[in-house]
């Protein structure tokens, strides 16, 4: 008799199937044979797996498996080994419970849950006792060829957040001037490239803020190359707990934060009519310097540091920012932008999540719950897209050109214009 064995098969002679993946306790991390059911791959991955008998296979890369589930939507499968000698495709159950998936047995079926509990697959027990499931492999949606289609447009023009996000602002009447999002789930390239990410940051905290500005967290991200041509190498963003409004300062250098913090303060007390009482952040020298300590004591800001090399302590703001990133990342090599513009990029990544919901609020925006009124999105423009600007100059000639074509690259803040980039401006000095 002749049975199948849930244990890797090396050199079978046969081709593996793309689409067969076992679904296995005893597998350290997810593994393929096949080069073509990657929909991206980083090939300096290297290393060696020995497997139950004792043989030793190389590894030549590790990527993302990118499927479709029967509802149309894409859903990743992350840190895949490619073992080119492996006949048999395996999904770790271990690394899928580490990535924050449920997963449970009972009765002969296998369900498995993401980290929303919404159900992703749902197996049942062979007679020889394993667990498969065929994976319909797919590829990124390239946004070129789906321009026309009006969702796909919204996707960009709001940073490439999820039509899961984008149907719920339509849904619960959280913005206006959005059209109506009937779209599944699905993954451009562009998300795929710039929002890859390891493993999520522990549940939120017990407590949360009763009133605005009770508690702010703070954080800098950076040192970020190239250099913005203003010549800012960080960012510090700032996230009020209550409402998870954000806020976001270029910076030059890490000593010019508390500057920035006392910026913002003044401008947020005077917005809200209420007064900052907690600032969160981590141990670095520009939050623990005694000139700001100072600061604060005569502000009356308790100032609240995390333990060194626990960032989770302050995942609220290591949460965004880690979206901001992502966002700015996606919406930079969607539209194939240099690197010296992700000052441009999170400002409006942060201006746009401000307007987009978030699991922290209930039926509302960061915006909403800041300002008290449901923000316009109409205005909302594709980052990176080519834009004609009046030529407004006073006196020109007959045959001189009424605009100008430039790169659409944010949003002014207090201001109702958009902010270009004329490539073809060079400076006088």
């Amino acid at each position: 008799m002749v049975e199948a064995r849930a244990h890797a098969q090396i050199d079978g002679g046969n081709q593996s199937d793309n689409t067969a993946w076992y679904l296995d306790t005893g597998a350290t991390n997810h593994m393929t044979g096949s080069r073509a059911v990657f929909s991206d791959i980083d090939s300096c991955v290297t290393g060696n797996v020995r497997f139950g008998d004792g043989s030793l296979v190389k590894i030549e890369g590790r990527g993302t498996v990118l499927f479709a589930c029967k509802s149309g939507e894409h859903r990743e499968l992350s840190g895949v080994y490619l073992i080119p000698r492996l006949d048999t495709n395996l999904i770790s159950v271990g690394q899928l419970d580490e990535d924050d998936y449920n997963i449970r047995i009972k009765k002969g079926v296998m369900t498995i849950r993401d980290e929303q509990r919404r159900l992703l697959a749902w197996v049942r027990r062979s007679p020889n006792r394993l667990y498969s499931i065929h994976l319909d492999i797919t590829r990124p949606v390239c946004l070129t060829a789906r321009w026309v289609d009006e969702a796909w447009r919204w996707h960009e023009r709001y940073g490439h957040i999820s039509f899961q996000a984008l149907r719920k602002l339509v849904n619960e009447d959280m913005v206006r001037g959005l059209l109506h999002i009937d779209h599944v789930d699905q993954v451009c390239e562009g998300c795929l490239a710039g929002k890859q990410r390891r493993h999520p940051f522990p549940a939120q905290a017990r407590r949360r803020a009763t009133t605005a500005l009770d508690l702010v967290h703070g954080d800098i991200c950076g040192l970020v190359t190239p250099t913005t041509p203003s010549g800012s190498w960080y960012f510090l963003l700032l996230v009020d707990d209550l409402s998870r409004y954000m806020w976001l300062s270029l910076l030059a250098s890490k000593d010019q934060a508390p500057a920035a913090i006392r910026k913002f303060k003044a401008a947020a007390e005077l917005e809200s009519g209420c007064k900052l009482k907690v600032l969160r952040t981590d141990r670095g020298g520009e939050f623990t310097s005694i000139e700001f300590g100072a600061y604060c004591a005569e502000q009356g800001v308790q100032r609240q540091l995390t333990a060194p090399y626990m960032p989770q302590q302050n995942g609220v703001v290591e949460r965004r920012n880690q979206t901001v990133v992502g966002m700015a990342r996606s919406m930079l090599l969607a539209k194939g932008l240099p690197g010296m513009f992700w000052g441009e990029a999170v400002t409006t990544a942060v201006f746009i999540l401000n307007r987009s919901p978030t699991h922290s609020l209930d039926g509302k925006t960061p915006f909403e719950a800041w300002h008290g009124e449901r923000p316009a999105v109409s205005f909302f423009r594709t980052f990176g897209c080519i834009a004609h600007v009046k030529n407004c100059r006073p006196q020109l000639k007959k045959l001189e050109a009424r605009s100008t074509p430039m790169i659409f690259v944010g949003y002014e803040v207090g201001s109702k214009a958009y902010r270009m980039y004329n490539p073809m401006y060079t400076d006088p000095s």
